[in-house]
């Protein structure tokens, strides 16, 4: 299998850096209520900053492009679906590592079993057992993307690397056939929107420690 980094992702993997920064640096400020700490908490946050853990993903996976973009789909699909459920910067490295990989076993024609998985995630392999079966029943198993739902994450993360004030800009992600340009008040509202909620790998920096828990399955509305 060709472990180069795919071209798209490459191309992604900083803008949602951004996105997913913005977001934890915005919920980090919210107090944690032990009763809601899940399987992907960390005791603090991870040495490894979330672009370099991306870019880690991405060199050593080997996963399509689009898996990056529905990584972020289904990270979604769990807030709105789990009103307690809080991504911050303590479950944000395993949340990653575990939602590329089940886009790329759902999406990719190639993948690796989930040990290698745990190695370049930097976690045990049976821990990344456990992680992905949370992550499923997170979900609700739905893992399915319409291509009118991914292309409205994938306009989304566009629109965030053309604005001004990101720290991404001069990264753009590459257009959808079809897609088309906004407008700025478009570009606004976007913001809103995305904010919603083998031995040759070496090791991360980083041993993840870990809280013990599960997520809460709530049905109540935000």
């Amino acid at each position: 299998m060709d472990t180069r980094p795919d071209k798209t992702g490459k191309a992604i993997v900083p803008v949602l850096a951004c996105v997913l920064n913005q977001l934890c640096a915005r919920n980090d400020q919210l107090s944690l209520d032990p009763k809601y700490v899940s399987k992907f908490h960390a005791l603090r946050p991870p040495g490894i900053t979330i672009r370099d853990y991306l870019e880690r993903i991405a060199k050593y996976a080997a996963c399509s492009g689009e898996c990056f973009v529905l990584a972020l789909v289904y990270i979604d699909r769990i807030i709105q679906s789990n009103p307690n459920f809080v991504v911050n910067s303590l479950n944000i490295h395993r949340l990653l590592i575990t939602s590329v990989m089940i886009s790329a076993k759902f999406f990719d024609d190639q993948y690796f079993n989930n040990a290698y998985y745990a190695k370049v995630g930097g976690v045990p392999c049976k821990e990344m057992n456990s992680l992905e079966v949370e992550f499923l029943f997170l979900t609700n198993f739905s893992l399915f993307v319409t291509y009118d739902t991914y292309k409205q994450y994938h306009t989304e993360l566009r629109n965030h690397a053309k604005h001004s004030s990101c720290a991404c800009n001069p990264h753009r992600v590459p257009k959808l056939e079809g897609e088309k340009d906004v407008s700025a008040a478009d570009e606004e509202k976007s913001k809103d929107v995305i904010m919603m909620q083998t031995e040759s790998v070496p090791r991360p920096n980083e041993n993840h420690s870990q809280q013990q828990g599960t997520a809460m399955m709530a049905s109540t509305p935000y």
